[in-house]
C-alpha cells in the first residue's frame, strides 16, 4: 500500500514534470508572432502552433491534476523529442544540453506512462468511481 509520502511525492512530481511546459506554451501564446517566426525559421508549418500551445497548457493542467495522465504523457514524450530534433540541431554545446533536457523531460513522461500518476489524482477517482480497482498509479502489493 502507497504511503501518504509516496502520495504526495507523485503529485509534486507530475507538477514538476509539466512546469517548464506550461510556461513554455503561455509563453508561445504571448509571443505568438515570434514563435510562428521561429518555427518557419525550422521549416515547421505555423498550422502547428496552436496545436503545440494546447498540448504544453492543457496537457500540463491535465497531467498536473492527474488526468488522462497516460494518455497525455505519451504525446508529451513524443512531443519532447521531435521538438528536440527539430528546433536543436547542430554540434553545439547549448543545442546539446538542451537536446539532453528534452531527452530527459521524455524519460520522465516514459515513467508515467509506466507507473501512472498516483492516488491522489483524477484518474483514480474516476477509477474508482467506474468500478475499475486498479489505482491509475504505482502497484499496490497484494500483502
Amino acid at each position: 500500500m502507497m504511503s501518504k509520502a509516496s502520495d504526495f511525492a507523485y503529485v509534486i512530481a507530475r507538477i514538476l514534470a509539466v512546469g517548464l511546459f506550461f510556461t513554455s506554451g503561455l509563453e508561445k501564446v504571448f509571443q505568438y508572432s515570434q514563435n510562428v517566426s521561429e518555427m518557419a525559421q525550422n521549416g515547421v508549418p505555423s498550422f502547428f502552433l496552436p496545436l503545440v500551445i494546447l498540448l504544453e497548457v492543457g496537457g500540463s493542467i491535465a497531467i498536473a491534476f492527474g488526468f488522462l495522465t497516460r494518455f497525455t504523457s505519451v504525446f508529451m514524450a513524443a512531443f519532447s523529442i521531435i521538438a528536440g530534433f527539430l528546433f536543436y540541431q547542430g554540434f553545439t554545446m547549448p543545442h546539446l544540453i538542451v537536446w539532453l533536457k528534452n531527452a530527459s523531460c521524455a524519460a520522465g513522461f516514459i515513467l508515467l506512462v509506466l507507473n501512472g500518476p498516483g492516488r491522489w489524482s483524477l484518474d483514480h477517482l474516476i477509477s474508482l468511481k467506474f468500478g475499475n480497482k486498479k489505482t491509475g498509479g504505482a502497484q499496490r502489493s497484494a500483502a
